[in-house]
């Protein structure tokens, strides 16, 4: 499949605006955040797997991290995220987001109108202060956590994670001493399970919303036919 992808930008109600690349698939959309101190570019040849399995893959820079605006501030990623979902979530439908390190474990804590359908976490590592996400909150959204067990700590902190979600979670892991981005591209299968997770749990919620947009499309239309014809 030849496809290459596009600079975006995203403006959210605050006034940040957050830059990056869309895959401009007509799948549903899967949201990529790097974690503190990165950029997109951990997401490389990631991004386009996953965009090559059908998905709208959007690959955004956090406040003050490579184009986008502002100053880095790890106070602000919980707000600026849900800002974020807002934003694509009102253009692209159901959401799936994958993160990692401090910034997933902290997005585990997202409890709002919008959030997403499906959570990627990949080796999420607590802050220093261990706050873990509230307990079984949102039962609609679905989480697959994604660890290494080459190092106990992390693997640890990952259960911990793990443990306080939802009903709706799957747990996978590789004997392996990598984390996040580089865990999977040392284990392309992981790649393949994260694209099978999103076709089984957020898939379904897009073509959902695609009828239902739909639906709302022909009603406005008839009722401005009726105008018309009166």
């Amino acid at each position: 499949m030849n496809i290459e992808p596009v600079s975006i930008e995203v403006t959210v109600e605050n006034g940040l605006t957050m830059r990056g690349y869309e895959w401009p698939m007509r799948g549903a959309p899967v949201v990529l955040l790097h974690d503190y101190g990165k950029d997109l570019d951990v997401w490389q040849d990631l991004d386009r797997e996953l965009a090559e399995s059908g998905f709208r893959v959007i690959n955004l820079e956090l406040r003050g991290h490579g184009l986008s605006d502002g100053e880095a501030n790890r106070n602000s990623v919980f707000s600026d995220t849900q800002a974020l979902l807002k934003e694509v979530e009102g253009v692209w439908g159901p959401i799936g987001l994958c993160s990692y390190g401090r910034v997933a474990a902290i997005l585990c804590s997202l409890d709002s109108v919008y959030v997403p359908a499906v959570q990627i976490v990949v080796s999420p590592l607590l802050g220093t202060g261990k706050e873990l996400p509230a307990r079984g909150q949102r039962p609609d959204t679905s989480y697959l956590v994604i660890s290494g067990t080459g190092d106990q700590q992390r693997t640890e902190q990952a259960r911990l994670v793990f443990d306080c979600l939802g009903q709706n979670k799957l747990w996978a892991s590789v004997a392996s001493e990598k984390q996040g981005p580089e865990l999977l591209l040392k284990h392309r299968h992981l790649v393949g399970d994260i694209a099978l997770f999103l076709q089984r749990y957020l898939v379904p919620a897009h073509l959902k919303w695609q009828e239902a947009a739909l639906e709302e499309v022909v009603s406005k239309t008839k009722a401005q036919d009726s105008k018309i014809e009166k």
